[in-house]
């Protein structure tokens, strides 16, 4: 192996030198190279972002118009909301105010026709009363006289009447106690006289009249009022199992008559009051559905509004 010289160096390394020298040019032709792919791709970046600045503030503006278009809608919506409300309130006070007059008018409906039929009452038990006395005032059938016979002398003395068959006696005892039998008072009299006697306070002298009218007259039109009635009497005294029997009779013997709804609601009342909210519920519950168009549902609904 050959040593190396000091001559030897200086003529070798001018050929390492050279190749190093041609490689140069090729790493800085590299190196240029991927200077330039990385700007290019940079820039490919740079664009593809500022394309999706401004595609989101494109999409900005058009979700900021939309929510002003909805807020637009919304806005108008709103007040008609807003109106339709207003009109809503106005309707029912207008509503409220109808049927507040169209009851105050059936009320006013309901006392003229109540005083219409108390008039009527009257008028018709006067004219009872004034039909029991004629016959009362009417003369008893006097027998009838034997005629002298035309033979008998002007001067001679006449033969006393012959005396009445037993039959023709018995005919005109009959006829004369007649008059005071048809002086009996009529239904029309017996419930005016009824309602003034409770009127008055003598529950028990009204109830008397009430419950003769029911005897002698079963069918009259005042039978339903006078079983009311007749109630009411005994509630006035306190005897609440009676009075609650005597409503009963009312709805059971007069289901369709308007004092039916009256006597099942004071039922129910009855009952509160004894201390059975229960029983007294469910009659106010009965009240509602076998008569809801009359005014005692309407008390009813609102007696379980305060139970509730």
């Amino acid at each position: 192996m050959m040593l190396a010289t000091p001559g030897d160096r200086v003529v070798r390394f001018p050929h390492a030198f050279r190749r190093v020298w041609r490689l140069i040019p090729l790493v800085a032709l590299v190196a240029t190279g991927g200077c330039f792919a990385t700007r290019g791709d940079v820039r490919i970046i740079q664009n593809d972002i500022l394309s999706l600045r401004a595609e989101l503030l494109r999409k900005q503006v058009e979700h900021q118009e939309a929510l002003l278009q909805t807020q637009r809608i919304l806005q108008v919506a709103s007040d008609s909301l807003a109106k339709v409300s207003a009109r809503t309130v106005g309707i029912q006070g207008d509503v409220k105010g109808e049927m507040r007059a169209v009851r105050e008018q059936l009320l006013q409906v309901q006392t003229l026709l109540g005083q219409s039929q108390a008039t009527i009452s009257r008028l018709r038990s006067e004219l009872e009363e004034q039909r029991a006395q004629a016959a009362a005032a009417v003369p008893p059938v006097s027998s009838p006289t034997t005629v002298p016979p035309s033979g008998t002398p002007s001067g001679g003395r006449n033969n006393p009447p012959p005396t009445p068959p037993a039959s023709t006696r018995t005919d005109s005892a009959a006829g004369t106690a007649a008059g005071p039998a048809s002086a009996a008072p009529g239904p029309n009299q017996l419930y005016v006289n009824g309602m003034d006697q409770l009127r008055r306070g003598s529950s028990s002298t009204a109830r008397t009249l009430f419950q003769e009218l029911l005897t002698r007259f079963p069918d009259s039109e005042y039978s339903a009022e006078s079983q009311y009635w007749i109630g009411e009497s005994l509630a006035k005294e306190n005897n609440l199992p009676a009075a609650d029997a005597a409503f009963a009779a009312v709805v059971s013997t007069y289901p369709n008559n308007a004092f039916a709804p009256k006597a099942l609601y004071k039922r129910g009342l009855l009952l509160i009051k004894q201390g059975n909210n229960t029983q007294g519920k469910q009659l106010l519950e009965q009240v509602i559905a076998r008569y809801p168009r009359s005014d005692e549902a309407e008390l009813a609904a609102d007696t379980l509004k305060t139970l509730r």
